[in-house]
């Protein structure tokens, strides 16, 4: 609920306060703009570097019934306007200057559909491909935010920090506008400076941290001995393991939340027990999935008439949980086995010297698939002792037939990695750079 008094600070970015008034008058600056005079008729693209901005525009855009693609700040202008033409916007704004370009309409001057009481247009996560456009209404993401705020209870009068980028619906959605329903104060984090977190969390003893899976490892090593995390949302990626061990070690509570672009949030886990428990299932959605971790099936997810395929496998547990197990374009197919990218890395992240891995897939021309590994430590590891060590802990179609150690490993503009980019871009030095293991 919205604060009543309009002077109060309705969230903070960083260290500035921002109340309804200063979003009112941010906004006004674009809806006085004839261009926008009608957002009921208007499809805009978005792409700020200041969030406040995108925040209070997208307030506004959102309470007159407006459709609007928020665009990730890091994109180029010319990558950015081309997402606008093809999710056939309107009007394109870039770079905070509050000037929107008219876009041209498609070829065959076919009149562009705006849905009634507007819509959030959205991206796919393109970690399988070209990100595909997802448009959902905002009646539709009322609805998922009444269910979420039901279901995710035990966040009730903690204060969300996100910091996760707020032109995603798992920083947007979640994050943000639930926190402004549940009446609380969200901290909205772009300074992703390690200690500036920490010192945020410090001064926020009752916080949930929204992040990803990446940006806690390094909170972990950076956390004085002295402090805790007090709860922890993860999204956006599976999460390790290792990681979740250390995450409940030095937190007060761990939460996973699963979702997909068409769909929203689909299940969140309040009790983690492993990395693969996302949870329980909002209840205004039907969801399917395979009977056990032996036989997972897609996970496929209904709402009212419209059925979502996620690509995703995962099962259904006796409790009603749903467990996610691994992309389907991700599962590495050996010899007529299935390998599961996460089961090699939870492995591999055991290793002490060992700070990220990724398993991702390559043709072999005799067991049809092989697993490789791309992976980052602290020094120079021997690839031929690491894959001694994989034998003894993997099975032998699991063992990684080719290793590379890498400074970074490269993700998407939303921070999740693409094994399909990875493959594209290491299988051929990892061919001529590493001895593979005998099929």
């Amino acid at each position: 609920m919205l604060p009543t008094n309009t002077t109060d600070t309705l969230f903070v970015i960083n260290d500035t306060h921002y109340s309804r008034d200063d979003c009112q008058r941010a906004a006004d600056r674009f809806l006085s703009l004839p261009e926008l005079a009608t957002p009921e008729n208007t499809r805009i693209a978005v792409c700020f570097q200041d969030t406040f901005l995108w925040l209070a525009l997208c307030l506004a855009w959102r309470e007159r019934g407006g459709s609007v693609l928020p665009i990730h700040p890091g994109t180029p202008k010319s990558a950015a306007r081309e997402l606008a033409l093809r999710t056939d916007c309107t009007h394109f704004l870039y770079g905070d200057s509050g000037q929107p370009e008219a876009l041209p309409r498609p070829e065959g001057n076919t009149p562009r559909t705006v849905a009634a009481g507007g819509e959030l247009i959205q991206l796919s996560s393109g970690t399988t491909g070209t990100p595909k456009p997802i448009s959902r209404s905002w009646r539709d993401i009322d609805r998922e935010l009444a269910t979420y705020i039901r279901t995710f209870s035990a966040a009730d009068e903690l204060t969300p920090v996100i910091a996760c980028p707020v032109t995603h619906s798992y920083g947007l959605i979640c994050g943000f506008f639930a926190g402004l329903e549940r009446g609380v104060v969200p901290r909205i984090v772009t300074n992703l400076n390690p200690r500036f977190i920490l010192d945020q969390l410090r001064s926020h003893p009752r916080s949930l941290l929204y992040a990803s899976p990446t940006l806690l490892s390094l909170l972990l090593r950076m956390l004085p001995d002295e402090q805790t995390l007090h709860r922890v949302m993860v999204s956006g990626a599976s999460l390790p393991m290792p990681l979740l061990e250390q995450l409940k070690a030095r937190s007060g509570g761990v939460f996973q939340q699963y979702g997909c672009s068409e769909t929203g949030c689909i299940a969140i886990a309040c009790h983690v027990a492993e990395a693969g428990m996302v949870g329980t299932p909002l209840e205004h959605l039907d969801v399917v999935a395979g009977e056990s971790a032996d036989k997972p099936a897609e996970i496929c997810v209904s709402s009212g008439e419209r059925m979502t395929r996620t690509r995703d496998l995962g099962y259904m547990d006796d409790h009603g949980c749903l467990h996610f197990i691994a992309r389907m374009d991700d599962t590495i197919n050996v010899a007529g086995i299935n390998v599961y990218p996460a089961d090699v890395e939870n492995v591999v992240l055991q290793h002490p010297e060992i700070r990220e891995a990724v398993a991702w897939k390559q043709p072999d021309a005799y067991a049809g698939e092989r697993v490789f590994l791309t992976f980052v430590a602290g020094h120079e590891i021997d690839t031929e002792a690491l894959r001694r060590w994989c034998r003894e802990r993997l099975s032998p179609h699991q063992v990684p037939a080719a290793m590379e150690q890498v400074e970074e490993i490269p993700r998407l503009a939303n921070g999740k990695i693409s094994r399909r980019y990875l493959s594209e871009r290491y299988g051929l030095s990892t061919h001529r750079h590493h001895k593979e293991t005998p099929a």
